[in-house]
C-alpha cells in the first residue's frame, strides 16, 4: 500500500503535468489564458479545477485542495528534478524511488489531508481495475 500511496501522489502529479503540457501543446485557451494572465499561479489553479471537476468525483472544497496542493507542489519541482524524474522513467526505474520525490510527496500528503489522500487512493484504485478490466487480453 505504501508504493500505492507513493505512486498515487507521483501519478497525480505527473497526470497534473501532463494535462498542462497536453493543453499548451493544443492550444487551448484557458491554459494560455493563465499563462497570459497577472497572476499566473491563480490562473493554473483555475485550469486544474475545471478539468478536475469534470470528474465529478470530488466535492467542490475537494476540488479547490487538491488543486491548490497540486500547483504549489507542481511549482517546487525545479527544471534539474524534472529531468531526474525523466532519466529514471527512461531507466524503467520508478521516479518514486528518488528522494526528493518521496519528500514532495510527503509534503503533498500533507497539504491534501489523510481524508482526501485516502479518496484519492479509493478512486486511483476503481480506476486502475476499470483500466485492467477493459484492458484487450491476449
Amino acid at each position: 500500500m505504501k508504493f500505492l500511496k507513493s505512486n498515487l501522489i507521483l501519478s497525480t502529479m505527473m497526470s497534473a503535468a501532463a494535462l498542462l503540457a497536453t493543453a499548451t501543446h493544443a492550444n487551448t485557451n484557458p491554459l494560455e489564458a493563465a499563462y497570459k494572465s497577472t497572476n499566473v499561479k491563480a490562473g493554473l489553479v483555475n485550469v486544474c479545477k475545471d478539468q478536475t471537476a469534470k470528474g465529478g468525483k470530488l466535492t467542490a472544497a475537494e476540488v479547490s485542495k487538491f488543486c491548490g496542493c497540486q500547483i504549489d507542489a507542481q511549482g517546487k519541482v525545479t527544471e534539474s528534478q524534472k529531468w531526474e524524474i525523466q532519466s529514471a522513467i527512461n531507466a524503467k526505474k520508478s521516479p518514486s524511488s528518488l528522494a526528493f520525490v518521496q519528500q514532495q510527496n510527503k509534503e503533498l500528503q500533507n497539504c491534501l489531508g489523510a481524508p482526501l489522500v485516502s479518496k484519492l487512493e479509493k478512486l486511483t484504485e476503481e480506476a486502475m481495475k476499470a483500466a485492467q478490466q477493459q484492458a484487450p487480453k491476449k
